[in-house]
């Protein structure tokens, strides 16, 4: 993660920390006073503005490396729907006890301030450095980062070898697609650990991208919740074998007709796109749904918000091969990739 995707993080997180404190508080303190005195304090409009602020928060402009960072720092669980979800857990319970939420909204509380005085820690510094953010000699080209980990990590150079031909057929695909040719797409970094290789994309290549794994990210969060469907059917004792039979004979047409789904909409997608391209672009989405399926991920930093193109009439047109289009499609792949991410918390299956 570089300077500029901290910096952002760090302000995203500002933003943010003024209201998501101030409401925390306000819930503390007929909690406090309700375990403390005979008397009691209601607390559902403070508790209902919190859920309320919690789950209206957006993380689309967030990376994946972004969002790790929050969870490192102990704060994910607190803020945005996740963090609806643990105040509502904390209160609404038939186990409530007020001295225990108390505890446990005042380590949300110091969760949260610890945090915020990290970032803050870190833009000072960065002033004081007299560094801002820095110039981008690619200001036209936006950063993919492809994580190999779980069944897709490379562990020798054979895998080596074979994700790299993998990924420059997905490219090649992609770039046809775009009237591009794959070295548009530039190799510009790396970084150990779960490895992830980083790209730079033109704006058609990164749209398209987004494009077809927000698509993947929507045929994931089906399957999901089909198992999601089967569990809860389970503990409610409602699962017969046939039901199940049914519902897992589902999840398997919607992994079967994944791929052709996907070539549909991202086809309609693409102006005059036919023949080579139509089967260079079917190459790159089975070998990226492969990739998804062991496991691989593919991560993007979303460009800032004032690429637009607004028409006579005000109205957006941002065309495949645009900054804001590319935007849009990151936004909407990061949207579903939240919603997995609340329904894996729930079914606790791992992505």
């Amino acid at each position: 993660m570089n300077i500029n995707e901290l910096k952002a993080l760090s302000d995203w997180f500002h933003e943010h920390f003024s209201e998501v404190q101030k409401l925390y508080g306000k819930l503390l303190q007929p909690i406090q006073h309700n375990a403390n005195q005979a008397g009691k304090q209601p607390l559902e409009s403070q508790l209902n503005e919190l859920i309320g602020y919690l789950e209206q928060m957006k993380f689309d402009d967030l990376s994946l490396q972004q969002i790790n960072l929050l969870d490192d720092l102990g704060v994910s669980e607190y803020i945005g729907p996740q963090g609806a979800r643990f105040v509502e857990g904390t209160i609404r319970t038939s186990e409530y006890d007020p001295s225990t939420a108390a505890t446990r909204i005042n380590d949300a509380i110091n969760s949260i301030t610890q945090a915020h005085d990290g970032f803050q820690a870190y833009r000072n510094s960065l002033s004081s450095l007299g560094i801002g953010e820095s110039d981008d000699d690619e200001s036209d080209f936006i950063t993919i980062r492809i994580g190999f980990q779980n069944n897709a990590s490379i562990n020798n150079v054979t895998d080596l070898k074979n994700y790299s031909k993998d990924w420059y057929d997905i490219i090649r695909g992609i770039a046809l697609a775009a009237n591009e040719a794959p070295e548009s797409t530039k190799v510009v970094g790396a970084s150990t650990g779960s490895i992830i290789l980083i790209l730079a994309g033109t704006a058609s290549v990164t749209a398209i991208l987004a494009l077809i794994s927000k698509n993947i990210a929507s045929v994931t969060k089906d399957i999901i919740g089909i198992a999601h469907q089967i569990e809860d059917l389970r503990g409610k004792k409602l699962l017969s074998s046939v039901i199940e039979k049914e519902l897992k004979k589902l999840e398997g047409e919607k992994k079967k007709s994944a791929e052709e789904e996907i070539i549909n909409l991202v086809s309609k997608k693409i102006p005059g796109i036919d023949g080579e391209k139509i089967t260079a672009l079917s190459g790159s989405i089975r070998k990226l749904l492969t990739f998804n399926e062991k496991g691989g991920n593919v991560d993007f930093v979303a460009p800032e918000a004032n690429y637009e193109i607004v028409d006579e009439n005000g109205i957006a047109d941002n065309p495949i091969g645009t900054l804001a289009a590319a935007r849009e499609a990151i936004h909407e792949y990061q949207e579903i990739r939240e919603q997995i991410k609340l329904l894996t918390d729930q079914t606790g299956q791992d992505l």
